[in-house]
């Protein structure tokens, strides 16, 4: 009886140990999935918290530029976006932005637009790759993705055939569409990582039409405008860019060597050209320093647009045809037309881009 008796005290004793032991086992697993949750949520708070800086960031980028389009009518490295900016602290978070003028840069999109090909701005592009010691034969290959045909430019022969034949990789027919990125750039014959490494800083892909502004681009961009001229020869002009505002195209056909360019080509290559920008790439960076040594980072490209508005006429027809401001005419001359300025595309990155 007492033996039984002990038995059935050892195997109560046995169970609570299995229980207490199941027990912590489980409380354990919900405490460690708990400060999982916690930790994810953490974490989620985080992301928030940094996306939102971006968007602090993105709003200060267009106010920027907005409030340079009322200072001026012109886009210079003497303005306000083109000057750097502090870190901008926000608790434990830092957000840094910087402002790049695109219309320092060659559009690959503008080698097709409005239905057609700019044989102009297919030169410029053409003579630019010389200068930098690259197959010319890149920009028909670029005009080609872009334009509508299935022809290589020029009755060069079917894409799909003639491109299969190069090698390239590149499907039966070119995608006939915009570039959105230049590193598609890559997918083109002849094109190589090193070559595309070399070409980027002088590039973008707006998404529309983009004139080059002669206050900001680069040597190699200006020299690439006609024949026979090299960048160190417009270094007179690049110093001129850094001292002074350029007002008027026709400014740098004064300019050596620029002055020697005929009036029929300065015609054809005008359009092209601009002292102004339609087109800026910030680079935003926020940062989150709460915990020393492991910083977290987000990176965004955000595109805004500065474009003249079309409905931005001031001037009213009265019901017989004539200007009915005659008296105030003098007054609206002196507007400034009116500017649309908004955020084209917002970009997340996971790493800093090659900006």
């Amino acid at each position: 009886m007492t033996i039984a008796i002990r038995s059935q005290r050892g195997v109560a004793l046995l169970t609570i140990l299995l229980l207490v032991v199941s027990i912590t086992v489980v409380a354990g697993a919900m405490l460690a999935s708990q400060k999982i949750v916690i930790r994810r949520s953490g974490l989620l708070f985080n992301q928030n918290q940094l996306l939102q800086d971006i968007d602090a960031a993105q709003q200060l980028a267009v106010t920027l530029v907005r409030a340079d389009s009322m200072l001026n009518d012109t886009d210079s490295l003497q303005d306000i976006w083109a000057q750097p900016l502090p870190p901008y602290p926000l608790a434990s978070h830092t957000v840094t932005m910087e402002l790049r003028d695109e219309a320092a840069r060659f559009n690959i999109n503008n080698l097709y637009h409005d239905g057609k090909v700019d044989a102009a701005a297919l030169g410029v592009f053409q003579r630019l790759l010389t200068q930098l010691n690259l197959d010319p034969k890149i920009a028909i290959a670029a005009l080609d993705w872009q334009d509508r045909d299935r022809e290589v430019y020029k009755d060069g022969g079917e894409e799909g055939v003639v491109y299969a034949q190069q090698g390239t990789g590149l499907s039966a027919a070119l995608p006939n569409q915009p570039f959105v990125s230049v590193d598609q750039l890559q997918d083109l014959p002849n094109m190589s990582a090193e070559g595309l490494a070399v070409l980027r800083p002088y590039l973008t892909a707006v998404p529309y039409y983009l004139p080059i502004n002669v206050n900001t681009a680069s040597p190699e961009m200006l020299a690439a405008l006609v024949d026979g001229i090299s960048a160190q020869q417009i270094q007179g002009l690049e110093s001129l860019q850094k001292q002074q505002v350029i007002e008027s195209v026709d400014n740098i056909w004064q300019q050596p060597p620029l002055n020697a360019v005929s009036t029929e080509q300065r015609q054809l290559l005008t359009p092209l050209l601009a002292v102004d920008s339609q087109a800026f790439l910030a680079l935003i960076t926020a940062t989150d320093s709460a915990n020393l040594g492991a910083a977290r980072q987000k990176f965004a490209t955000v595109l805004i647009s500065k474009i003249e508005d079309s409905n931005g006429d001031n001037t009213e027809t009265n019901n017989d045809g004539n200007n009915d401001n005659n008296a105030n005419n003098n007054e609206d001359s002196n507007k400034k037309p009116a500017k649309t300025i908004k955020v084209v595309s917002q970009r997340l990155w996971a790493f800093e881009p090659t900006f």
